[in-house]
């Protein structure tokens, strides 16, 4: 039997052959028809994908469609059984021949050989997948290839885990919806506070071995790279099977299903409450603060949270919290409190001084080649200052962009 025989023996991965276009291929036709050749543009554009299209799609698939191999490798830290292993050792096998028709068949075809499609987007651990798929001069069993395929959907899942960093919570269809232009913010972006950024990345390492980690509270002056730092970890983990996960304060209500959505997954997840803060009327708060700690919901342990706010206790606090209006003054104190304790590690993001702001305004424009003088520099620095009331990175990076405009 030949390698399209062959296929047909698929096990673990045989909902490959629910695929139309893996159906198509699988034909042994030297002539294709032209709807197969416009279906395979539409793939490499909607998924960006660029080389030897058909190739490149049978990786895709391989990436993204679910099976009881990969959930199980995503979901235990890449264990997976001896029986597993061995019925998807038999199916890399064949999928090894298969891939390797589909590639001398298609590796000088004019257009599908050698496409670039209009916005390349690399897949996740496509290396990995070669080796595993393509490298036909070692590992005859293919159990080798297995071992790397469970460390591979450890890191980097199926599905939308192989697609996105970070994720919004869609209240409305209840279910995760992945950010398409996540940030590309990284620490060294990020000037000064390395003592900040130092504990951040101390506690996510903690938390993706498995150890005791703290939910962690950024709070300070606005524009001061608090949410950038967020940010940057979703960045610097990505790989190591980080996800981030942002949700709206409109959708506190909602998170126990958030918890059940995400406790499925092996991947850890850090929940993103941005700019968080609260009037003290607002009674949101209740519902994230039992979350967080003491309700009736567990937190599940892939979760922890991250939250940036301009306030320290988060909740407004106002003079008449000290005077004896309600009988008991301290209990209405310890209640506003009590939500910014449920974040075991607090770092404070304080504005730059004068001579920090202007080394990293300096530091900036060299780095952007920006044609302007030091001391031209430094005198629309000042008057950007007295009209933007402040010294930060935010506020830098306004009159960069302003000075590289004129």
């Amino acid at each position: 039997m030949n390698c399209y025989v062959n296929l047909n023996n698929l096990l673990v991965f045989r909902n490959l052959l629910e695929d139309p276009v893996i159906m198509a291929l699988k034909k042994p036709k030297e002539v294709f028809l032209p709807e197969l050749y416009a279906t395979m543009i539409e793939k490499a554009e909607k998924y960006g994908l660029m080389g030897i299209i058909p190739v490149e799609y049978i990786m895709y698939a391989i990436s993204h469609q679910q099976n009881t191999f990969n959930t199980i490798a995503e979901k235990h830290n890449g264990y997976v059984g001896e029986g597993l292993k061995k019925a998807t050792a038999a199916d890399i096998i064949l999928l090894r021949g298969f891939i390797l028709e589909v590639f001398n068949r298609f590796k000088l075809h004019p257009l599908l050989g050698n496409y670039i499609p209009s916005q390349i987007k690399p897949i996740a651990g496509r290396k990995i997948l070669e080796k595993c798929f393509m490298d036909y001069g070692v590992d005859s069993s293919g159990m080798s290839a297995v071992e790397q395929l469970c460390e591979y959907y450890s890191k980097f899942g199926y599905g939308i885990m192989a697609d996105f960093v970070a994720f919004n919570w869609d209240g409305e269809h209840l279910s995760l919806q992945g950010v398409s232009n996540y940030s590309t913010m990284t620490f060294d972006s990020i000037v000064g506070y390395e003592r900040q950024k130092k504990i951040l990345i101390k506690n996510t390492e903690a938390f993706l071995k498995n150890k005791p980690a703290n939910n962690v509270l950024l709070f300070g002056d606005r524009g001061t790279g608090k949410s950038s730092s967020i940010k940057a970890i979703g960045n610097y983990f990505y790989e190591d099977g980080l996800r981030m996960v942002q949700v709206g304060r409109e959708h506190f209500v909602q998170l126990p299903l958030v918890m059940s959505a995400l406790s499925k997954w092996g991947k850890k997840f850090i929940i993103v409450l941005d700019d968080l803060s609260f009037e003290e009327f607002e009674i949101e708060y209740k519902a994230l603060k039992s979350i967080l700690d003491g309700g009736l919901e567990v937190k599940p342990p892939n979760v922890l949270f991250y939250a940036s706010s301009n306030r320290r206790n988060i909740i407004k606090e106002v003079w008449q919290d000290q005077n004896m209006a309600e009988l008991h003054s301290k209990d209405s104190i310890n209640e506003k409190i009590s939500l910014a304790d449920r974040f075991g590690i607090k770092l404070f993001y304080d504005s730059m001084g004068q001579d920090e702001y202007y080394a990293l305004l300096k530091d900036l424009a060299n780095k952007e080649s920006l044609d302007v003088s030091e001391e031209d520099l430094l005198a629309e620095a000042l008057k950007w200052e007295m009209s933007h009331t402040g010294r930060n990175g935010r506020i830098a990076r306004q009159l960069l962009d302003y000075l590289h405009g004129k």
